[in-house]
Formats: structure tokens, C-alpha cells, sequence
């Protein structure tokens, strides 16, 4: 718990990295209607496509730097030498990001769908998907950034990109899915599997990387 609370004092010191991710998720989405004719049938057309996209930069960028301020400032060989095991702060820290980015943006999400669609039923189904693929998109590029580190974000966005298309297409799936009223659960249960393989394997993988990286 303390540990906890230190990350997110932490980050909500650090305003540029929690805030910039959801401002820029709400400009692609205030964006959108500018690009089509303002009439509703075209605005939904592809509104959802560039919403998960909108998630998937969002989350990008909130973890972006995760690891390398406390690279640069010894944070991270302190943490190792503690007992606890790395790969428990490793996921404490992605979960501190995920409440305070990822959280915030599912809720725009859902806010963004039924300004656009008028449906609030269908707005709250894209809840559920908006919580559940933002948080894996955040520990997919948390694994990106360990591999980069000290060598560019981008270097470990374009390594984990290709790891977030199947995500991707899953959502287009669940959406059709929820159009023709048929198996969304069944789609909320393989991202809830996918989450609860990544949540465990990503961070252990992350620590051995960091570790590598301070060896």
C-alpha cells in the first residue's frame, strides 16, 4: 500500500505525464466531427474505429517515459535491492497509470460515444471495452519501454505495435457484436483472458529487461 500511494503521489506530481495522454485522447476525439460532414449516419460511421486508435496513442504516450525518470535518478536499482519483487512495483506502477490515464479516458470514451451515437445503452457496453483495452495497451507499451530504455520510445512502440493489432481486432469484432446483439460477453470475457495472462507475464518479463538494463 505505501508503495502504492508514493507511485501516485509521484505521477500526480508529474501533471505533463498524466494529463498529456488525456488531452490528447479528448483533442483526436473533438477532432473527429471536423473531419466529416456533420450530419449523424456519417459521424458514426467511423467514429469507434477512431476511438480505439484514439486509446491506443493515449496510452502510447502515458507510457512513454514510465521507467525513465527513475532510471536516470538510481530509483530503479534502489527498488531492486529492496525484498519485494520488482515485477509486484512493475505492476503497481502500471496500474497507478492506469487510474489516473486510463480511467479517465474510458470515461471520455463513453461520454464521446453517446454524444455521437445518441445511444446510451450502446455507450455502456463501450465502457467495459474502453477500461478493459486501455489497460492492456498500457502494458503492452510498458514493455515497449522497458526494451527502449535510454533509447527512444519510439524504438519500443514500433517493437509492441504489431502485440496491440489483434487487441484492435477483437474491438471491431465486440462491436459488431454489439450492433447484432449477439456474444459481446463472450468478447468482454477473451479481453478479461488476454488482461489477466498480460497483468502477470508482462511484469516479470519487464523486471528481468529492467534488471538487464541495469546489470
Amino acid at each position: 500500500m505505501k508503495i502504492f500511494k508514493l507511485e501516485l503521489l509521484k505521477l500526480q506530481k508529474k501533471t505533463r505525464s498524466w494529463l498529456g495522454p488525456i488531452l490528447v485522447f479528448w483533442l483526436i476525439m473533438i477532432a473527429y466531427p471536423l473531419t466529416v460532414e456533420f450530419l449523424q449516419e456519417k459521424l458514426e460511421i467511423g467514429f469507434f474505429s477512431v476511438l480505439w486508435i484514439a486509446i491506443l496513442i493515449s496510452m502510447m504516450l502515458a507510457a512513454e517515459d514510465i521507467f525513465t525518470e527513475d532510471f536516470n535518478d538510481g530509483t530503479l536499482e534502489q527498488m531492486m535491492i529492496k525484498s519485494s519483487p520488482f515485477s509486484i512495483l512493475v505492476s503497481i506502477k502500471t496500474l497507478t497509470y492506469w487510474m489516473l490515464i486510463g480511467i479517465p479516458i474510458s470515461v471520455l470514451s463513453f461520454i464521446f460515444s453517446f454524444g455521437t451515437t445518441e445511444n446510451f445503452s450502446l455507450s455502456l457496453m463501450i465502457l467495459p471495452l474502453s477500461l478493459i483495452s486501455s489497460y492492456i495497451f498500457l502494458n503492452l507499451f510498458v514493455l515497449g519501454n522497458a526494451l527502449s530504455l535510454n533509447k527512444g520510445s519510439v524504438l519500443g512502440a514500433l517493437i509492441t505495435m504489431p502485440l496491440a493489432l489483434p487487441v484492435l481486432i477483437v474491438l471491431g469484432k465486440s462491436l459488431t457484436a454489439i450492433q447484432l446483439d449477439i456474444n459481446f460477453i463472450s468478447f468482454i470475457l477473451l479481453l478479461l483472458g488476454c488482461l489477466s495472462i498480460i497483468i502477470v507475464a508482462i511484469p516479470l518479463v519487464v523486471s528481468y529487461i529492467i534488471k538487464a538494463h541495469l546489470e
